[in-house]
């Protein structure tokens, strides 16, 4: 996702607003998209060496199958190298797989830290308004 071509194509994909900017602004560069598509790699897990690292902490890759932003390539790269992963695609879904992935997600961390509880009660605890 680091990558200058996919950082020139991202705003035409499922998401209604500039990613490439976001994203250039949220790792630091603020509105220097061009020095972002130049540096960007050096964020990249792939391009630093630690998914080839031999040994690593868990790790859970949660997504939709039908993610435009992060597609499952980039998933794939990650099962390819060093430690085995736990994975979960969620059919029918497009960026991250929500909201089914909030329900993964925290039934995964239940499960590693031991804790006690059903995840949905969690989820209805957050605050939210329809869309209309």
């Amino acid at each position: 996702m680091f990558s200058r071509e996919w950082l020139s194509e991202v705003n035409h994909l499922e998401y209604p607003f500039d990613l490439a900017h976001t994203l250039a602004y949220k790792f630091g560069y603020g509105d220097d998209l061009e020095k972002f598509k130049e540096e960007g790699m050096k964020f990249s897990l792939v391009g630093d060496g630690t998914l080839d690292k031999p040994h690593c902490a868990r790790l859970l890759l949660v997504n939709g199958v039908g993610d435009e932003i992060f597609p499952l390539d980039d998933y794939y790269e990650c099962l390819l190298r060093g430690s085995p992963k736990e994975v979960r695609f969620v059919p029918a879904r497009k960026h991250m797989g929500e909201p089914e992935a909030f329900i993964i997600i925290l039934g995964w961390l239940y499960k590693l830290f031991g804790l006690e509880g059903h995840p949905g009660d969690q989820m209805r605890t957050i605050p939210s308004r329809p869309k209309y």
